[in-house]
C-alpha cells in the first residue's frame, strides 16, 4: 500500500509548532519507550497513515476490552461462528474494496494483516510458500474471540481459495494452513 518508487529510509527535515504540553509528553514519552522524540512522532504518524485514518473512514468505533470480551462471554458459540462466517469476513471483503479498490484473495489477506497490524490486541501474519499458505492468527481477547477468528478464516479460504483449511484454534491463536491451485482462484 505504500508507493512502490518512494524510498521508506530517506528523510525530510521538518519544522513543527507544538504546544509545550504537548512537546513535555512526547518527551517523557519518549524516555520511557527509550527512544527519540522524533521516532515517537514517526511512530505515531505512521500508525496515523498506515491504520487510524483508514479505520477513521470506515466508520471502525472503539469500545473498552472489557466491554467487548463480555459481549464475547454472553454470545453462544452458535452467534460467534456466525459472527465470523457472516459479518467478519464480508467486513473484510467491504474493507479491500474500499481502501484497496479490490477484493482478491490477496487483496483480503492484505486487509486482515492491516487490520492486525496495528491492533495491539490483534496480530496476524500470513505467509505463502509456493501453492501453500499459512495464515497464523493471535488475539488478546481469549477462547471466545478464537472462535470467531477460526469460523472467520474458515469462510474466506473456501470462499476465496475454494478449497478446506487445516485449522488449530488455541486459546489465543487460530492457525490455518491450506494449498491452492491457481486455478481455483477467485476473482
Amino acid at each position: 500500500m505504500s508507493n512502490a518508487g518512494v524510498d521508506e529510509r530517506k528523510t525530510v527535515l521538518k519544522t513543527l509548532r507544538l504546544k509545550e504540553s504537548l512537546a513535555d509528553s512526547l518527551q517523557k514519552d519518549a524516555a520511557h519507550e527509550g527512544t527519540t522524540v522524533n521516532a515517537l512522532i514517526n511512530t505515531i504518524i505512521s500508525q496515523y497513515y498506515g491504520w487510524g485514518k483508514k479505520a477513521k473512514e470506515f466508520g471502525f468505533i472503539s469500545i473498552p476490552k472489557p466491554i467487548f470480551t463480555w459481549l464475547l462471554e454472553e454470545a453462544d458459540e452458535k452467534t460467534l461462528v456466525r459472527l465470523g462466517t457472516e459479518v467478519v469476513v464480508n467486513a473484510w471483503k467491504e474493507m479491500a474494496e474500499f481502501w484497496l479498490q479490490d477484493s482478491t484473495p490477496d487483496k483480503m489477506l492484505e486487509v486482515l494483516n492491516l487490520r492486525a497490524k496495528l491492533d495491539r490486541q490483534t496480530e496476524s501474519r500470513t505467509t505463502q510458500d509456493k501453492d501453500t499458505y499459512t495464515i497464523v492468527f493471535r488475539n488478546d481477547y481469549g477462547p471466545r474471540f478464537s472462535i470467531v477468528a477460526e469460523s472467520a478464516i474458515r469462510e474466506f479460504v473456501r470462499k476465496s481459495f475454494h478449497v478446506e483449511p487445516r485449522i488449530n484454534r488455541g486459546d489465543t491463536v487460530v492457525t490455518a494452513r491450506f494449498k491452492v491451485n491457481p486455478r481455483n482462484l477467485s476473482t
